[in-house]
């Protein structure tokens, strides 16, 4: 092999490798996120997850006195909005430029499309469907 090619071959390998290694701390920081959002008053404090699913819920005790059973599921339902909305900007900002758009509401999960070889290519066209040329 002519030593241009070998250069030019290592130095994709290289780029290869530093974008892989981009991916999966990307992904490490998806697999973190989560927000938290408050209502009535800070009286009703949530936690969801990276997938905005309800992780914890606190309720002040003064929130028995002063809100109504519709309002206390008003204020929780307004805290878990916010605070789902918070975890979609997170994952949106932390897949910019890395993903496809939408892709983060949708659990897409890039770093499936490098395989840990670059000459494990064929197993990424098997896995999306592509033919080799």
């Amino acid at each position: 092999m002519r030593a241009e090619w070998q250069a030019h071959i290592d130095e994709l390998l290289q780029t290869y490798q530093e974008k892989r290694r981009q991916i999966q701390e990307m992904q490490s920081k998806l697999e973190a996120i989560e927000a938290e959002a408050e209502a009535a008053d800070g009286m009703v404090r949530v936690k969801v997850d990276r997938q905005g699913r309800l992780a914890s819920l606190d309720l002040d005790p003064r929130v028995q006195r002063r809100l109504g059973a519709t309002e206390l599921a008003e204020a929780i339902m307004e805290a878990t909005k916010a605070a789902q909305t918070e975890v979609t900007n997170l994952i949106r900002e932390a897949m910019q430029g890395l993903a496809p758009e939408g892709g983060a509401e949708h659990g897409f999960d890039i770093a499936k499309l490098l395989p840990e070889r670059p000459d494990d290519i064929n197993a990424v066209r098997e896995r999306l469907g592509i033919l080799p040329p």
